[in-house]
């Protein structure tokens, strides 16, 4: 392995370039979405359908052009979205080890990856299903399954749930790095160690307002880039067979989901890349991966280990062996 010989140049990047550069690696790790994360996000768009898909399957039957139907299918409309955009990080997990790995490695193996985002189970799911809300949201639907639109449940509700959700993401937009990259631990009783709470705000408070710019114009971004997605599914419907219409079952219980997930993907690849950027910008990491790769060349594995860090990671050499 060489640090300073990676598949991804390591230097500072504008916005745009980064966004670029998330298309650049779809086009050449495909896997990372085909398999990574089409394996994470199945589970969820499942759960999604069994929570919600009973919305435009009910009101179809009675038509779902008329007044009372607009309004189930905008509830269910909002609320898949707003699934979709909670469960992203969760269902990303094995795209980052994937595509942390990828950094340094051509093609890293489907197996490690499956077993390292195995292995870190309990962490990463509570971190990002639980305590961003994700889980919580999820059972107010089950509770709520069968019953008729609620201006308290349907309309302020998921407002509140997605404000929440987008101040804790905001706040620690690179947790599912720290977690499987860097792996730092949820808590520790060792002082000396450096948890995740930590390293976020290590990593976070001191570039909060270019990140937190970085995450609206981001949102926008994608916001339209999902539009575009769902009208290109709609228009290869409609060239094939000649079917336009917008409410139906297929649009609904389909195409609208998919779209919103293969933004969700793109999503991955650029908070990845975002990471990789600040990390740059704070701690000068092209700097010690080109001395590391040095010292290593010149003497060997051995003196990895006594290199004096230039980051502030919970485990430096632990990361290195996650990414390498």
């Amino acid at each position: 392995m060489q640090l300073d010989q990676t598949h991804v140049v390591i230097r500072l990047r504008t916005m745009s370039e980064i966004g670029d550069l998330a298309l650049v690696m779809i086009r050449r790790y495909p896997a990372a979405l085909l398999i990574g994360f089409a394996a994470g996000a199945v589970p969820w768009a499942v759960a999604n359908l069994l929570l919600l898909g009973w919305i435009p399957i009910a009101e179809s039957g009675y038509g779902l052009d008329d007044e009372e139907a607009m309004t189930e299918i905008a509830r269910y409309m909002t609320w898949m979205a707003i699934l979709v955009v909670a469960q992203a990080p969760a269902a990303g997990i094995m795209t980052t080890v994937y595509l942390g790995q990828a950094v340094f490695e051509q093609r890293p193996t489907w197996a490690s990856v499956f077993q390292e985002t195995k292995r870190l189970f309990t962490r990463w799911f509570w971190a990002l299903a639980v305590v961003r809300l994700t889980v919580p949201m999820m059972m107010v639907l089950a509770v709520r399954w069968g019953q008729p639109v609620s201006a308290f449940w349907d309309v302020i509700a998921p407002v509140v749930f997605l404000l929440c959700a987008s101040l804790v993401r905001a706040g620690r937009p690179f947790l599912p790095e720290i977690l499987m990259l860097e792996q730092c631990p949820l808590r520790s009783q060792n002082e000396n160690v450096i948890t995740a709470k930590r390293r976020s705000k290590s990593l976070h408070s001191p570039v909060a307002s270019d990140l937190t710019g970085r995450f609206v114009a981001a949102a926008f971004v994608l916001t339209a880039v999902f539009l575009s997605v769902l009208y290109t599914l709609m228009w290869a419907r409609g060239i094939t067979i000649g079917q336009w219409a917008f409410l139906d079952l297929t649009v609904l219980l389909v195409m609208y989901p998919l779209a919103l997930w293969i933004v969700a993907g793109i999503s991955v690849l650029v908070r990845l890349l975002n990471y990789l950027d600040t990390r740059i910008r704070l701690e000068g990491w092209e700097v010690e991966l080109a001395v590391r790769a040095e010292a290593i060349r010149q003497f060997g594995d051995s003196v990895d280990a006594p290199i004096e860090p230039v980051t502030t990671t919970c485990d430096d050499v632990q990361m290195a062996e996650v990414v390498s």
